[in-house]
């Protein structure tokens, strides 16, 4: 031992022990005091689900076992909290301890910490009633699915009483609340289900829905019933219900706007939509607390929202009877025959505004431009939660526009936010034809929406296209995978000439190149008149046909006189 050098002598304290520890008579060393388990989150769920365990003395390395299920994937991230992913094996109706093992053999158990229960669906596109495309994503959500991609499929019906299974493209497009997909090849209407290692989920019913032919170049309107008064200014919303034995009632409905004589309108008037596209006659539905003009109205359903029941209409500012921006948000809950119940004030706008645009988007209202204060225009974007009890949450803003505009229209598709036209300089409601124009927008800004939370992916983006014409207080609607611009000011709008346009809506979300889309018959040549501050929906009927529906408006030729008559094709 003399001859061996001296450092080599000085490590023999340090080594001896670990060599000794080592052998298979010694006892097992323990490196710190036992892991307790103080909580495990979620307590239910199948294979695949990630369970948070919190507690104290976790240690790099440890193992977690479900029942006698060993977990093969473990991250400790601190003393006090790991996560885990169920582990195949655990049974359907089975309630389980959840143990963590230490690799110096301590262990810490918490009793009865994790059920294993079949998946839940509740929502898809957030909604109870939901429809789509073939190949239109689709967001499944629920509870208990899993959060690994593989440990679970969901199936369409084929239409033959089988399934036919829908991808799954990334593995964070799988988690255990919500699920991110496609309507595959093959599905048609009928039961969309989830199924995990662990059960099948409730069925909900999906209409699989296909653009309906829309040739806006061979336009031809037909009048239907007029609205029981000449309004400008008002808004309408199509709205589906289910009546009493199910079957789903398309209905029109019209909220406030300003009369011939100039003052403003409370009144909310609905009819049904006949199998043709045509209009019943109107039925007086309820009254709003005050009158509004130039508010934004949108339809909370179950074919678009959790909202219960057969839903709620909401209005959304506008201007009052003193010429004044509103923030009101008055919410008015329907019944199964279309009727209304009273206005209730609902969470205010975060700013007094008239002439915005409104769209609801898988539970969320979006909120974009307007006027506020002495007709200035905003670039404001906002939005706001429906709640499963129809209750609206607080404003939360988002990315502005590019810049600011009201008196435009306002759309989503396919997963995408569009503004298109509008004012961006100081105008009168009200006003026909201003002294120049020169506020008027032809650009058409659009923005993705993130699918997961409905946050902008990356703000606002201005497309290539543009109308060709500035246009503002006019209709756009989405048709037939297309946007249609109609009516309003615009240069040379005493002609008519330009009245319609539209343009097909490209798979990335930009829009492609307008073009004029009069026909041999224009709204002005059937009687409506040259319009603008009209209101207008699109809408399909029975027999799979799409139409637009427009409602009233001032007259370009001789501003102040409002129109009652409502016209479609």
């Amino acid at each position: 031992m003399k001859d061996r050098p001296r450092w080599i002598m000085a490590l023999f304290p340090v080594f001896l022990p670990l060599f000794l520890s080592g052998c298979g008579d010694s006892p097992t060393k323990v490196d710190g005091p036992a892991p307790t388990i103080l909580a495990v989150s979620p307590t239910q769920g199948t294979v695949g689900t990630e369970v948070r365990v919190t507690g104290n003395d976790f240690r790099s390395g440890a193992s977690v076992f479900v029942g006698n299920h060993q977990a093969t994937t473990v991250e400790v991230i601190s003393g006090a909290e790991l996560f885990a992913f169920v582990p195949e094996g655990i049974v359907a109706g089975e309630t389980y301890d959840l143990e963590v093992r230490n690799e110096d053999g301590t262990r810490g158990e918490i009793n009865a910490a994790f059920s294993a229960v079949a998946p839940d669906l509740d929502f898809v596109n957030s909604a109870t009633k939901p429809s789509g495309n073939t190949g239109s994503t689709v967001i499944l959500e629920g509870d208990a699915f899993g959060d690994l991609q593989g440990t679970g499929t969901v199936a369409f019906s084929d239409g033959f009483g089988g399934t036919v299974t829908a991808p799954i493209a990334a593995p964070d497009d799988w988690t255990n609340t919500f699920i991110v997909s496609t309507v595959p090849s093959g599905a048609q209407t009928g039961p969309v289900l989830v199924t995990t290692a662990t059960g099948e989920s409730n069925t909900l019913e999906f209409t699989v829905t296909q653009n309906a032919a829309f040739s806006p170049s061979t336009i031809f309107w037909s009048e239907t019933t007029a609205m029981p008064e000449p309004l400008s200014g008002h808004s309408a919303i199509h709205v589906p219900i289910d009546d009493a034995a199910g079957t789903t009632v398309q209905r029109a409905y019209v909220v406030g706007g300003t009369r011939l004589d100039g003052t403003l309108s409370g009144q909310i008037h609905h009819s049904r939509i006949q199998a043709g596209g045509g209009l019943d006659p109107w039925v007086s539905a309820t009254s709003l607390t005050e009158p509004r003009a130039f508010s934004t109205a949108v339809a909370a359903t179950p074919f678009n929202s959790k909202v219960p029941g057969s839903g709620r209409i909401l209005t959304l500012g506008g201007m009052d009877e003193n010429g004044e921006p509103s923030s009101t948000v008055y919410s008015m809950e329907m019944d199964v025959d279309g009727n209304l119940g009273p206005a209730t004030e609902e969470t205010p706008l975060p700013t007094a505004l008239h002439s915005a645009g409104a769209v609801i988007f898988r539970s969320y209202i979006y909120l974009a431009g307007g006027a506020t204060a002495g007709n200035e225009p905003v670039a404001s974007v906002y939005r706001a939660a429906i709640d499963t009890l129809g209750a609206l949450g607080e404003w939360e803003a988002l990315d502005p526009m590019p810049g600011p505009r009201a008196h435009h229209g306002f759309q989503t598709f396919g997963g995408y936010l569009y503004a298109i036209g509008g004012d961006a300089g100081v105008v009168s409601p009200q006003g026909g034809l201003d002294a120049a124009g020169q506020s008027r927008l032809d650009g058409v800004v659009y923005a993705r929406l993130n699918l997961r939370n409905g946050e902008l992916f990356s703000g606002w983006a201005e497309n290539s296209s543009n109308l060709g014409k500035a246009r503002s207080k006019h209709v756009a609607l989405v048709a037939g995978g297309n946007m249609f611009a109609s009516s309003g000011l615009y240069s040379a709008a005493k002609t008519g000439s330009s009245e319609n346009t539209y343009a097909q809506i490209n798979p990335d979300g930009s829009i492609g190149s307008f073009g004029g889309a009069t026909g041999s018959n224009t709204l002005q040549s059937a009687g409506a008149g040259n319009l603008f501050n009209p209101a207008a929906f699109a809408y399909v009927d029975g027999d799979g046909v799409a139409h637009v529906m427009i409602l009233g408006g001032d007259n370009v030729n001789d501003p102040g006189q409002h129109s009652g008559r409502v016209f479609y094709y």
